[in-house]
C-alpha cells in the first residue's frame, strides 16, 4: 500500500510539472527533464527553506547516472500515467493527455509542492534547464558520487555537501543584496540569486568562494 501511495504522489507531481510547463510555453517534456526538475526542486527547497520539512524527501531516492540524478520510481510513474492516458508519448516527448487527474488536489503537500514547482519552472524558463542543471550537478555531493562510481542514494538532506555549498553562496548573495533580501518573494529571490551566481561563474569568481 505504501508503494502505491508513493507512486500516486509522484504521479501528481509529474502532472503538476506538465501543467505548469505548459503554462510557460513548454508543450512537451522529456523524461530526463522531469527527473531533473524534481531533483532541482528538492535541492532548492531545502536551500530556500532550511527550517522547513522538505516535502520531497519522503518520495524520492535519487542515485547517480551518466545522464544525471535518477530514480526508478519516476520512470515507473511515467509509464503508469502513459498506460492510463494521462500522458501521451511521441518521439520521446511527453505531452499532457486527459485534462483531469482525479484526486490530485487531495494529495499530501499538493499545494505546497505545486507552488514550489511553479517557482522552479519559472526560473528554468528564464535561464534554461541545462544552465540550472549544470550548476546543480557541479555540487560536491553529486560529483563525489560520480567520481567514485557510487550507486548509493544522493544525499539531498540538510547538512550535506551540496546544501552547505548552497548556504555559503546564499550568505554571500544576501550580504551583497542587503536588507532587501527579506522583502523578495520566492520567484524574485531565486531569479536574482541565479543571476548573481552566473555572473560570478562568467567572471571566474565562484570556485575560490566555495
Amino acid at each position: 500500500m505504501k508503494k502505491r501511495e508513493r507512486i500516486l504522489r509522484i504521479n501528481s507531481d509529474i502532472i503538476s510539472i506538465m501543467k505548469i510547463s505548459h503554462e510557460v510555453g513548454w508543450v512537451s517534456l522529456k523524461e530526463i527533464s522531469i527527473s531533473r526538475i524534481i531533483y532541482i526542486s528538492s535541492v532548492l527547497y531545502s536551500f530556500k527553506y532550511p527550517n522547513n520539512k522538505n516535502p520531497f524527501m519522503e518520495d524520492y531516492d535519487f542515485i547517480t547516472s551518466l545522464r544525471g540524478p535518477f530514480t526508478e520510481d519516476i520512470k515507473f510513474s511515467i509509464n503508469n500515467l502513459l498506460i492510463n492516458d494521462y500522458l501521451i508519448k511521441n518521439n520521446n516527448q511527453l505531452f499532457l493527455g486527459k485534462e483531469i487527474f482525479e484526486g490530485i488536489e487531495k494529495m499530501p503537500n499538493y499545494k505546497e509542492k505545486y507552488n514550489w514547482f511553479t517557482v522552479v519552472i519559472y526560473i528554468l524558463a528564464i535561464y534554461g534547464e541545462e544552465k540550472i542543471y549544470d550548476f546543480v550537478v557541479r555540487d560536491p555531493e553529486y560529483q563525489e558520487k560520480v567520481q567514485s562510481n557510487s550507486l548509493k542514494d544522493i544525499n539531498v538532506e540538510k547538512g550535506n555537501k551540496t546544501y552547505r555549498s548552497l548556504i555559503k553562496l546564499k550568505g554571500i548573495f544576501e550580504d551583497a543584496l542587503g536588507k532587501n533580501a527579506a522583502e523578495l518573494d520566492d520567484k524574485k529571490y531565486l531569479e536574482l540569486y541565479f543571476d548573481y551566481i552566473f555572473s560570478k561563474i562568467l567572471r571566474g569568481d565562484l570556485e575560490h568562494e566555495l
